[in-house]
């Protein structure tokens, strides 16, 4: 039996603006709501919405701006980057099929209990950064990153055993 193949890019954003992070430098693209309407245009499955620096710069995701794609776009739409509780209720409004959390989950995974006992577990999505740090010749090591990758949280892999909990 084969699986069933799904477009779902993701947009990163930052700044209100698509970008494109090319050796850990990051190069402005275009505008979220014309490069939603072109991935629902050419077919994709769903899209996934990601505020690349809200946690970095301290604040929650850009609010009209994934209001503004959401009115483009007519295919399910991931929001993640939430780490506000009112944000997620907001996002839940409209008609994301799916909510994505990073930083706040892993800082606090207790954190997910609450919208989840309310939407259903089906609804949200933690994301885990998740980069292998073992050297050569070494049992597989992994830690955890959030911040967009910028802060190491000396977790190991078992974070995401503890979401599923």
């Amino acid at each position: 039996m084969s699986l069933a193949k799904r477009i779902i890019p993701c947009l990163d954003v930052d700044n209100g603006r698509v970008v494109k992070a090319l050796n850990l430098l990051i190069f402005v693209m275009r505008d979220p709501v014309e490069v939603a309407r072109r991935y629902d245009r050419e077919g994709a499955d769903e899209i996934t919405f990601l505020d690349i620096t809200a946690t970095h710069d301290n604040r929650d995701t850009i609010v009209h701006v994934v209001e503004q794609v959401a009115s483009e776009v007519f295919i399910p739409l991931t929001v993640a980057a939430a780490s506000e509780l009112w944000t997620i209720f907001a996002y839940a409004q409209w008609r994301e099929r799916q909510i994505g959390i990073n930083s706040a989950a892993v800082n606090n995974p207790e954190f997910v209990r609450e919208p989840r006992s309310v939407f259903g577990s089906q609804c949200i999505v933690v994301a885990i950064d998740a980069k292998k740090v073992s050297q050569s010749g070494e049992a597989d090591r992994w830690e955890i990153f959030t911040h967009g990758g910028r802060k190491r949280q000396h977790r190991g892999h078992w974070m995401g055993k503890r979401m599923v909990d």
